[in-house]
């Protein structure tokens, strides 16, 4: 159960199938979908960046019930050695030296205590955590580029968090700003 484009919107059925429809008007329907919720759609595409640019043109000046399409890098379990990990080699892979950046997370990542169990960290300390391995200039108010961390409920009791790197455009509501390349 892969995906590569989380897209958020407004819940209902109703913008669930108006987004639907902007979907396949702007960029057709090369695209499996993964899961659907109230107001979290999850898709799988050949290209999830090209995805964004066209679907950030098309929408443009238009009315739409979409807040967010965000191109997903890699998924791993919500541990926050392995998002670390991830975390570090895609920012180390894409952020230019020069470029500042900071870390966005969306849900709940989880360490292991010594007993074994998983247990919730506190989102201040994960981005510390995350932060330590990447060298480069942080800031917080005008980045150039993100690091984006979301958890994702699949099923009941189990959840994954995806981890992009992108510039911070990307990870804006869609209406906001001009479509630019994306990395």
């Amino acid at each position: 159960m892969s995906f590569n484009v989380l897209i958020t919107l407004d819940p209902s059925r109703e913008n669930i199938d108006w987004a639907f429809s902007q979907v396949n008007s702007c960029v057709g329907t090369s695209y499996i979908v993964v899961k659907v919720r109230s107001s979290l759609i999850l898709l799988n595409v050949s290209e999830p960046y090209r995805f964004w640019f066209e679907m950030k043109k098309c929408l443009q000046g238009k009315d739409t019930p979409i807040h967010r399409i965000i191109p997903v890098d890699d998924i791993v379990d919500p541990v926050i050695h392995k998002v670390a990990e991830k975390a570090r080699s895609l920012a180390l892979a894409r952020i230019p030296p020069s470029a500042s950046y900071r870390i966005t997370l969306h849900g709940k990542i989880f360490t292991v205590d010594e007993s074994g169990r998983l247990v919730k960290m506190h989102t201040i300390d994960a981005v510390k955590t995350i932060a330590e391995g990447i060298e480069r200039k942080v800031d917080l108010e005008n980045p150039e580029w993100v690091v984006y961390i979301r958890t994702v409920p699949m099923r009941r009791w189990y959840m994954v968090a995806t981890v992009s790197v992108a510039r911070a455009t990307v990870f804006k509501n869609i209406r906001i700003g001009e479509a630019v390349e994306p990395l």
